[in-house]
């Protein structure tokens, strides 16, 4: 559902936009009744990626999600790698994700991905007449959707190495933002709850004080 609505977001961009002054358009979703805030740990899933000539390769993707992922601040939260995962995954179950099938192998990672990462996220590439950048981020427990982010590259923009990394890094820099908004927003709701259950004590008490007052008349 999420990819038939940036499609026609994309279809309204084409339209919309003149050739000679077009940036790219993003947008990041926090998904309703779910939280990234407790995200201290998220791992790279294996992309969703179709290489085509003249774009950076499946192996370049991987690496500019490790190595964009690794420069993320560790006050905000760690990147795992999919090839971490991967070894640790091999180790414990004997199941290689490397020469299991797509299928397979995903089903092998959500099954075991609680155990290293809080979340992970599935990145996805399409390339059609503009290429789009998809991240999902799931919960590693649930396998729920919490978060998605989304780029719609201009029809000027190069698709390099560097174009791709820079747009790793945007998505890497809205998920801590969400991640850093959401906690600042349950603080306050845990702080206001705080005061009113004190305010409803305080009141209580109150209470009680007045009806002994009475209770010794």
């Amino acid at each position: 559902m999420n990819k038939i609505v940036s499609m026609l977001l994309l279809a309204i961009f084409m339209a919309v936009s003149s050739p000679s002054a077009m940036a790219y358009w993003e947008e990041g979703k926090p998904q309703e009744n779910q939280t990234v805030a407790n995200i201290k740990t998220l791992a790279i899933a294996a992309p969703l990626y179709t290489e085509k000539k003249g774009y950076p390769t499946l192996e370049e993707y991987i690496n500019i999600l490790n190595t964009r992922g690794a420069k993320v601040s560790p006050k905000k939260y760690k990147v795992v790698p999919y090839d971490v995962i991967a070894k640790g995954i091999l180790q414990t179950t004997g199941k290689d994700l490397y020469t299991l099938n797509r299928i397979a192998s995903v089903r092998v990672f959500r099954n075991n991905i609680a155990q290293y990462a809080d979340a992970y996220v599935v990145p996805t590439v399409t390339t059609s007449k503009r290429t789009v950048l998809f991240f999902d981020v799931h919960s590693a427990e649930t396998n729920d959707l919490l978060y998605t982010y989304e780029i719609i590259l201009a029809s000027d923009e190069l698709d390099d190495v560097k174009t791709y990394s820079d747009m790793v890094s945007l998505f890497y820099d809205a998920l801590g933002a969400e991640i850093s908004t959401q906690k600042s927003n349950q603080e306050a709701e845990a702080k206001k709850a705080r005061k009113e259950r004190e305010k409803a004590e305080r009141q209580m008490q109150r209470e009680r004080e007045k009806a002994a007052e009475r209770a010794g008349k």
